[in-house]
């Protein structure tokens, strides 16, 4: 196949069929040149009619080079881990605990409580919560530790006295709710009696017992950051 889709090849068959056809003439149809002329036809009628043959050199070659991009689109791939939180619950293809985990080092807790021995702060952070705060008291709505807080825990009471308010932890969750009403603002007290109709109780997001089960302020903690990060789709 190759020696007949060579140039030389054709140009000697050429060659050959002229040559033939006038030696042919020559010896009034002797049976050599007519061969001659036969052999040199099917020749230069092999190479017009013939496909071209194939090279292994350049299917080799589109063979690696299909290898390079497919290799170039693995190595590209974006690993799920490094996607931000948002674009993966766009997708809605992953469940509620995948998003936890994914928002456990994003969303910022806050405890405002006198009680410095709170477990219920202490059995978050074991839970991988990685933003998890607690002071005794705030002096200011502004100061960082509250503008930085995407959940606030107000103990109603003992809180509230550095700002002199008469209804202490009620009267600074319901302050903390209206300026930031995008906050997650929850109460809780191991009083439940606590003045019931102040405006605390139904304008915060949630209400507790201190004495409630951990299990409850973690599963408040769990369902807010979710809420919050959909939020921001």
């Amino acid at each position: 196949m190759d020696i007949i889709k060579n140039k030389i090849t054709l140009i000697i068959a050429l060659i050959g069929l002229i040559g033939g056809i006038i030696w042919t003439l020559q010896t009034n149809f002797n049976i050599e040149p007519i061969i001659l002329v036969c052999v040199s036809l099917a020749e230069v009628a092999g190479y017009y009619l013939l496909p071209e043959p194939k090279t292994p050199g350049l299917t080799q070659t589109k063979n690696k080079n299909e290898q390079n991009v497919n290799v170039s689109v693995n190595v590209g791939a974006t690993p799920i881990q490094n996607i931000e939180p948002e674009k993966l619950i766009e997708k809605n293809n992953i469940d509620r605990n995948t998003i936890i985990d994914l928002t456990q080092s994003k969303t910022s807790i806050l405890f405002i409580d006198d009680d410095k021995n709170f477990s219920v702060v202490k059995i978050l952070k074991d839970s991988n919560w990685k933003k998890v705060k607690t002071v005794v008291d705030i002096k200011s709505l502004d100061i960082p530790i509250v503008k930085e807080a995407n959940i606030v825990f107000v103990d109603i009471n003992g809180v509230g006295k550095l700002l002199n308010l008469e209804y202490e932890g009620l009267d600074l969750a319901l302050m903390l709710k209206q300026r930031y009403p995008e906050k997650k603002v929850i109460i809780y007290s191991a009083n439940r009696n606590s003045n019931s109709f102040h405006s605390a109780w139904d304008l915060c997001d949630f209400k507790l017992e201190k004495n409630a089960l951990p299990y409850q302020f973690q599963n408040l903690v769990e369902e807010y950051s979710i809420e919050l990060f959909k939020s921001k789709e």
